[in-house]
């Protein structure tokens, strides 16, 4: 039965969307950083904001493209809470993978997103978008 729900879950076309979004998502956020460095100067600035940027891109195309919700600012930071479980997930595959077992360092991060992101579509379909259904 949990298994069932899982394979719904995941081999659905808002899944797969999603993970096209945050394949845009990762490129924005290093567009919109390299676009801000030039007026911050500073490169850690700069990628806080890019990452704020891509965020708000992100909230508009899951809302737009896979949830078909309006958009609010209660429903954009439930959705960038969304991501904390995602941050925490990658955070500790990484100290596992890497510090205790000694995997290198770009699979663990390999690793910690392919196990990660699934969690964080369902915080984000569940949490930020209230289990929206769309029959796209």
């Amino acid at each position: 039965m949990i298994i069932r729900r899982v394979r719904q879950e995941l081999f659905d076309w808002r899944f797969i969307k999603f993970l096209l979004v945050g394949v845009i998502n990762t490129f924005s956020c290093s567009f919109f950083a390299w676009l801000c460095l030039d007026m911050v100067r500073d490169a850690n600035l700069s990628f806080i904001l890019g990452y704020f940027a891509s965020n708000v891109l992100a909230y508009l195309m899951n809302g737009l493209w896979i949830f078909a919700r309006s958009f609010s600012v209660g429903g954009y930071i439930r959705f960038a809470l969304s991501y904390v479980p995602n941050f925490l997930c990658e955070n500790l595959v990484v100290a596992l993978c890497y510090n205790m077992l000694g995997v290198p360092p770009v699979f663990s991060y390999l690793l910690a997103a392919v196990l990660a992101v699934p969690i964080t579509y369902l915080f984000v379909k569940y949490f930020a978008f209230g289990g929206a259904k769309n029959d796209q």
